[in-house]
């Protein structure tokens, strides 16, 4: 059944009707997405990578101008059965990864962020059904452009190169070279003396602020050099091909709009919108955070009454995910002496304790505490929260390695200083020799992606631990009250 256009509307010039359909866009993507956009820019303002994010619309936004100065004539073929129906398939998969991917994937849920794909996938199937499927697709290169707002592969690169703030202007202004020659690319020349001009201004910007700015936020490092670099040099090869002649933007006739009859194109976006609005993203149940500035991190542990620190390793590969200043320090903790409770033979028990502090709280939720182990062959429990006393509250695991057939106990907590935050990480082995097999600390972020693609094959169940046994729950429970008085009560008398 035919639907036609809103009368309001249908005499207006294609100009304010675009716009209109652009803003309804808009709109219905802040409805659906609100909570989504919401968390980005929280994140950001604490220092995540995610702030890129920003910078991808405006840089969509230059191509796609460029892009349609290019325009070509087209055949008139309008089947809007099909624009209805291609669309709305990209409706439902945006709804399904929205209601079920980003809830299956709770714990990751802020390094992947799977409901910025839904976002893409839900302005790009809303585009073809109020636009039509033929003049979306002759903007495929700016689509894909948009796409990096799904910022896994951006996180991984960062990372790859060191996780910096300049790292992460690097890959953003590359980006932005893409979006110069998708604007400027009249032909094949002018789309790579556009990118080449964007990534030496870039580049030279970012220089600039590394010398007088080095400690600017990285979410200036993200903006500032993409957006100038692509903004300047997109500007100037305008101007330079329309040397002598008017320099009135987009002075060419508008097309008509293919799409003609959108009323139940409308209603149909805005009902997905609505259904995508009322589903609500994963919730943190980590426990609270204590905060008292009277810590101190950065060093190893104080070993409490009744154990002996054995050996302290430091690990630098964390300050590519935690920040340049950032630390892991690993202590093996060794009691004293043995406790039938613990060890049916009383030997005395060994219990590693990682820590690592940064000044980027944000990122503990960002990168979970599993991200520095590989745990691709893991299966690992719910958390169980357990009182240390001090107002810390840790949450305890268990993990199953079905290759080395062993099962790690492991308890874990965060607090933060004035200006930093520490997550301590305490584990047990059921194996009680002196050479059991503890995880090893590393970058196993790539290892542990694999983890992510079976679990959308076969579920949560090949990772989950669904009947945990918490063998040393009552000594790691001893030990985490014993480790948490023994920062905190010094602490608090030098204060």
């Amino acid at each position: 059944m035919a639907a036609a256009e809103f009368p309001l509307f249908s005499s207006l010039h294609p100009v304010y009707r675009i716009i209109f359909r652009w803003a309804l866009i808009g709109v219905l993507t802040l409805v659906a997405f609100w909570d989504s956009l919401a968390s980005v820019l929280e994140e950001s303002y604490s220092g995540s990578l995610i702030g890129y994010v920003l910078a991808i619309p405006w840089l969509a936004l230059l191509a796609a101008q460029g892009v349609a100065r290019r325009r070509s004539g087209e055949l008139p073929i309008h089947d809007r059965q099909t624009d209805f129906i291609v669309g709305f398939m990209g409706l439902v998969l945006a709804l399904l990864i929205k209601g079920v991917l980003v809830g299956r994937y709770a714990d990751q849920y802020h390094l992947i962020r799977l409901d910025l794909l839904a976002m893409w996938l839900f302005v790009v199937s809303s585009a073809v059904v109020l636009f039509g499927l033929r003049p979306v697709s002759r903007f495929a290169l700016v689509w894909l452009l948009l796409l990096t707002v799904f910022p896994l592969a951006f996180r991984i690169i960062v990372i790859t190169l060191g996780g910096t703030r300049y790292a992460a202007a690097a890959v953003m202004v590359v980006m932005a070279a893409g979006a110069t020659a998708l604007a400027v690319g009249r032909t094949r020349r002018r789309g790579l003396i556009g990118a080449a001009g964007t990534v030496v201004v870039g580049m030279g910007i970012v220089l600039v602020m590394y010398v007088y700015f080095p400690t600017a936020p990285v979410m200036a490092y993200t903006q500032i050099p993409p957006l100038l670099a692509t903004a300047l040099v997109a500007e100037a090869m305008y101007l330079y091909s329309r040397r002598g002649t008017a320099k009135t933007p987009m002075d060419r006739p508008i097309n008509p709009l293919s799409a003609k009859t959108i009323l139940l194109a409308v209603t149909m976006v805005t009902a997905f919108a609505v259904a995508l609005s009322l589903i609500s993203l994963p919730r943190s149940t980590a426990p609270p955070v204590l905060r008292d500035n009277a810590l101190e991190f950065g060093t190893p542990l104080i070993a409490p009454p009744g154990w002996q620190t054995t050996n302290v390793t430091e690990y630098d590969f964390v300050k590519r995910f935690f920040g340049r200043t950032s630390t892991l320090i690993r202590q093996r903790l060794l009691a004293e002496e043995g406790n039938p409770a613990w060890d049916k033979l009383s030997r005395p028990r060994t219990v590693i304790v990682d820590s690592v502090t940064t000044l980027r709280p944000v990122a503990f939720s960002v990168y979970p505490d599993n991200v520095i182990y590989n745990m691709t062959a893991t299966r690992t429990s719910n958390g169980r929260k357990i009182d240390l006393g001090n107002d810390v509250v840790g949450e305890i695991f268990t993990v199953v390695d079905d290759t080395l057939l062993v099962t790690w106990t492991k308890l874990t907590w965060t607090w933060r200083n004035k200006s930093s935050a520490q997550r301590v990480t305490l584990l047990t082995v059921d194996n009680h020799d002196a050479d059991a097999p503890f995880p090893e600390p590393e970058d196993a972020l790539i290892d542990n992606l694999n983890t992510l693609f079976t679990v959308l094959i076969r579920g949560n169940s090949v990772v989950d631990n669904n009947n945990p046994n918490f063998k040393d729950a009552g000594m790691l429970t001893v030990l985490g009250r014993e480790l948490v008085a023994a920062q905190l009560e010094p602490a608090r008398q030098a204060s």
